[in-house]
């Protein structure tokens, strides 16, 4: 007759199967015991500017509001991509920023370099979009220059962080500061009685609507000379690549001559050199009697 095994003996073999068991379950496959915190985004902009006819970015609601933009990660040693493009989205119920496509970690040691835009998907007029060892370049091709294209126009808006850590970013975030790449235009009237003129348009040329940009070099404009045309004075702003513009601007506008409603074209020449990131008020004077345009033009930062 075979003897029985003793109940301690059987429990203990159990047991030790058991955590042999859980000892090989221990990790979840493929995973990295050196990613113990999670990447997390804050967003900024440059400045704060009024709204514009233009969807524009101005502030940290509207980053907000339009809900997604772009991220790609790059190891800042060797440049290689730590984290693929993806679009990351704002959670509303959370108050965050998340990566679409999950949570991701900072290495153990060494550092990243982050680069942003938004809208999540370029407008039609931002072509080459790219990226190399800390510096995007992009190109504006064919920037609409009648007021009606402007009107419906997205801003683009880019972000670069580099050399960021785990041991100085990892319980902050990191904050993407967005920049505003191109100039805003605003066309006003002058502080004086202009009673009885009406414009019918403005007309802004020799102004170039293409150009190249690098991050830390700046814009290079290209392309044939075009006009911009706006109907009014309303106070809208327009975007503009940066560049030196010495144009003509040209205002057509009707007054009574003797009882008689007539237009009149006025021409004048305002040198100015538009930065990106910068704002330029020009401010319309029109006189019956001496049929001369005065313009004026402060700029500001936003």
């Amino acid at each position: 007759m075979r003897p029985q095994t003793p109940p301690y003996i059987t429990f203990c073999c159990l047991l030790t199967a058991v955590l042999v068991l859980l000892a090989g379950c221990s990790k979840d496959e493929g995973f990295d015991e050196t990613k113990t915190a999670e990447i997390t985004l804050q967003t900024d902009v440059w400045r704060i500017m009024d709204a514009t006819r233009a969807t524009t970015f101005d502030n940290q609601a509207a980053l907000q509001t339009k809900g997604t933009f772009t991220c790609a990660v790059y190891n800042a040693e060797t440049t290689t991509p730590y984290i693929n493009a993806t679009s990351v989205n704002w959670d509303g119920t959370a108050s965050k920023w998340e990566f679409s496509d999950g949570k991701h970690y900072w290495p153990a040691s060494g550092s990243l370099d982050f680069f942003a835009y938004m809208p999540a998907g370029a407008p039609a007029y931002i072509t080459s979009l790219s990226y190399a060892a800390q510096c995007p370049t992009f190109s504006c091709t064919a920037m609409p220059m009648t007021a009606a294209a402007q009107g419906s126009l997205q801003e683009f808006v880019y972000a670069l962080q580099t050399g960021q850590n785990k041991a100085s970013q990892g319980s902050t975030g990191v904050t993407m500061t967005f920049q505003h790449p191109f100039a805003r235009i605003k066309l006003v009237w002058a502080n004086y009685d202009h009673t009885g003129i009406t414009i019918n348009s403005i007309t802004l040329k020799g102004i170039k609507n293409n150009g190249d940009y690098a991050h830390g070099i700046g814009w290079t404009p290209k392309g044939d000379n075009a006009s911009f045309t706006a109907t009014g004075l309303d106070g809208t702003w327009f975007l503009m690549v940066p560049q030196s513009w010495g144009g003509e601007i040209e205002v057509k506008a009707t007054w009574s001559d003797w009882g008689d409603e007539l237009q009149h074209t006025l021409t004048t020449t305002v040198a100015t050199t538009w930065a990106a990131g910068t704002s330029y008020t020009y401010s319309f004077n029109i006189s019956p009697t001496d049929l001369m345009v005065s313009t004026s033009k402060y700029t500001e930062q936003w």
